[in-house]
Formats: structure tokens, C-alpha cells, sequence
């Protein structure tokens, strides 16, 4: 299981249990702040691999 997965699921079952709304919310954020992350972070690597490859800079 990957780090973030563990995160992921963590936060979900902490959202999923807590009984007060603050803290629920502050888990959802969280969850969606970490899934952003991971997309930027997924992005940035698929730019510099297609920089990396490009023939026009051989």
C-alpha cells in the first residue's frame, strides 16, 4: 500500500467517525488537499518526462 493510499484511508475513516462537524470537515479538506497534492506530483512527473524526451532539445 502506497504512503498516500494509507492517508487516504486513514482520513476517510476518521471523517466517517468523528462526531463533531469541525473535525469531519477538517478531515474531508485534508483528504481533498492530499488527493491534489497527488495530482500535481503525478503532473510534474509527466512534465519533466516529456521534457526529458523531447527531440527538438537533442
Amino acid at each position: 500500500m502506497d504512503t498516500n493510499d494509507w492517508v487516504k484511508t486513514q482520513l476517510e475513516e476518521l471523517s466517517q467517525s468523528s462526531k463533531q462537524y469541525e473535525d469531519r470537515a477538517f478531515y474531508l479538506a485534508l483528504l481533498a488537499l492530499v488527493k491534489e497534492q497527488q495530482q500535481r506530483l503525478i503532473q510534474s512527473q509527466v512534465e519533466v518526462d516529456g521534457r526529458t524526451w523531447n527531440p527538438s532539445k537533442w
